[in-house]
């Protein structure tokens, strides 16, 4: 996410809600969307909040699965309210949440998938101890 080449032959494949599947030539933006909004950069670094481990996709697999919970604090335009349309939102920096399927081989990002549908896999219980603790 960092936008660094990993160092193993194979790139990461990634799936937003915003872009479906990022192409190779779709990265630069990809990487500037996770780090920027509405033309200003964030306050602050992404930083990953929980970490939840799936399991794997077949019992023999060597990929694993994780949710991770990350966290930005981007700018927003002038908006209506989340909770009254008639209340407007003034423009601003405010942290935002969002969660992505992460697939591990070894210490490798394989794939990144956005969405919070995710969660239909969490135990929560099994959250990562230790792993962006508050």
């Amino acid at each position: 996410m960092t936008g660094a080449k990993p160092d193993f032959d194979l790139w990461p494949l990634y799936f937003s809600d915003d872009f479906g599947h990022v192409e190779f030539g779709e990265r630069a933006a990809f990487i500037r969307s996770m780090t920027t909004a509405h033309g200003k950069p964030d306050n602050k670094p992404l930083r990953i909040t929980m970490v939840w481990p799936v399991g794997k996709r077949k019992a023999k697999d060597a990929k694993a699965l994780y949710v991770i919970g990350l966290q930005r604090d981007r700018w927003f335009p002038e908006r209506e309210g989340s909770f009254d349309p008639m209340q407007i939102e003034p423009a601003g920096y405010q942290i935002d949440t969002s969660y992505w399927l992460v697939t591990f081989s070894g210490q490798n990002i394989l794939e990144v998938r956005e969405g919070r549908s995710y969660f239909d896999f969490i135990k929560y219980h099994r959250r990562l101890k230790g792993c962006a603790d508050n």
